[in-house]
Order: C-alpha cells, then structure tokens, then sequence
C-alpha cells in the first residue's frame, strides 16, 4: 500500500508537505456534506471536514419529504441558488416502490417541497445512484445505476423522452453499499463493499452493451458499513465517509486516485457525532467538477 505522502501528492499538495507525514494538506483541501434521510422521513445534512480527527457540524435538519419507513435508497442530492427560491435542493430516492425526484427549495417566504414520481415497480431495487455528466444544469447524459437483490446491476438513461432502461450486469449478489467516485464523458465509476468487507471499483463506460470492470481495492475490513459516501478531494482523490449504523458510529477516509490494490487509503478517524439514519447520500453542488477518483 501507498504511503502518506504519495497520498498527499495525489491530493495535489506540494513535496514537502507530502514528506512531513501529516495531514494539514488534507484538512485545507477536504470537506464533504453528508445528507440522510431519517427513520421519520426528515431530510439532514452534516458538513464533514477532514483532520485527524475529522470535525462535524451540528447536523441541519430540513422538512419531511417522506413517509416514517418510506425510504429505501437516495442518489447524491445537488444544491445551488435560483432566483426567487433561494438554494435549492434536488435529488432522486427510492420511496417504497418508486423511484421519485424531490426537490426543497429554500426562498425568503419560507421552505417548501415536492416530489415527483420517475419510475414505478422498484420494489426489487436496494440501491440507486446517479452520474449526470458533465456537472451543471443542463448535462449530456444522465444515468442512474439501481442494485436489485438478486445482485442484478441495472443501468437507466434518463432524457427528454423519458427513463430508458440500458443494460444490466449479474453477479453483484454479495455488494452491500454503493456509490459514486468518478464521472467522466466515457465511464462512471462505483466504489462498493460486500458482505465479505472487500472493497472494489466498478468501471462503467458509457458504451453498451454494459461491460463493467471490477478491481478489488481491499479484500478485507470493510463489512461493518452500511453505507459509504465519497466526495471530491483534491483533484484525483476521494474523501471517503464509511457509516455502521449499528453503533451510530461513522468514520473519515482519504482515499487516493483508485489503481485496484495499490490505492492509498489513509484513515483519519470517528467523526464527531451519531450516524443511524436509515439512508445516506452525498449533498453538493451542482456547478464545479466532477468526481475524479479512478
């Protein structure tokens, strides 16, 4: 495994920051927003920095936008400000069998919300992720990539003329969590942990049909999350947040520019706070660059 420093250099830090062995380059660089969605139904969201040990924000707590127990799976959420609405969020989750969009926009008179729904009949489905490229109001493509419980990877094109189903991929029987790392004009990236605790990458290119490739990152330790959430981190790695619902307890990764077992993963500790929301999901900007992790 990589060292500290080749992991701070592929954060873009300078040499001498990389050979001091410390993570005061990450700590500038690195900070994430991790949204839930609680057994209620109330949408959350925390501010993550990285340190060792990392920092937490007071979590902000926004309206119900789904039923107690209604939630089963959320993509990333975007933000960004619109005249008249303030900041609003959008985002994509699974309320019992649908496939919904939501929105809650934030304007001077007071929040509001709403949901509309995608796609009927996912019941099957236990995870969902989307990768709009590139980033911003109006991108090229947009695909979502929902796991069934089968173990059953299936692709989604969303456009103009509606939600496309666009190819499937067996053998994910074993993967317990899933998200997001990379986007790029011809591949997406999944990073995932299985019941086993390995850790792996999924490359996805954008050509069909659907023809995944997997690498194995770790083969162990990594069966105790629930769920994982990834951000940016300088401009080739991953902040990496890694939750076990079951004590409430959640922890802080960085993670460098994904190369199957060579990766360079640095961990920097519990992050302040209790984790045991049923559904997470990373909250970000809409505008900027895309994720860039492998």
């Amino acid at each position: 495994m990589l060292g500290v420093s080749a992991l701070l250099a592929g954060l873009g830090l300078g040499s001498a920051t990389a050979q001091a062995g410390t993570t005061p380059g990450i700590m500038a660089l690195c900070a994430m927003d991790v949204g839930s969605i609680t057994a209620q139904g109330i949408y959350t969201d925390t501010v993550v920095s990285a340190g060792a040990p990392p920092a937490a924000s007071a979590p902000r707590v926004g309206p119900a936008v789904a039923k107690p127990g209604e939630t089963k799976a959320s993509t990333t959420w975007e933000f960004a400000d619109e005249p008249g609405s303030g900041t609003v969020d959008r985002g994509y989750a699974i309320y019992g069998t649908e496939l919904d969009s939501t929105l809650i926009a934030r304007p001077a008179g007071g929040p509001w919300w709403g949901r509309g729904i995608v796609a009927f009949d996912w019941n099957d489905y236990t995870a969902v992720v989307r990768s709009a490229f590139p980033k911003g109001a109006n991108p090229t493509r947009e695909y979502f990539y929902a796991v069934r419980a089968d173990g059953v990877l299936a692709r989604f094109k969303k456009d103009n003329q509606g939600f496309h189903p666009l190819g499937t991929y067996a053998g994910l029987k074993t993967v317990k969590t899933v998200t997001v790392i990379s986007q790029t004009a011809s591949y997406d990236t999944l990073l995932v942990t299985t019941k086993a605790g390995a850790l792996s990458t999924i490359r996805i290119p954008v050509t069909s049909p659907m023809t995944p490739v997997v690498k194995v990152v770790r083969g162990t330790t990594w069966q105790g999350f629930e769920a994982i959430v990834a951000e940016k981190c300088g401009t080739s790695s991953t902040l990496l947040t890694a939750i076990d619902r079951e004590t409430g307890s959640a922890y802080l990764y960085a993670v460098g520019h994904a190369t199957g077992t060579t990766t360079a993963i640095q961990a920097l500790g519990k992050i302040p706070g209790t984790f045991n929301d049923p559904v997470y999901f990373l909250r970000s900007s809409r505008e900027g660059t895309p994720l860039n992790g492998e």
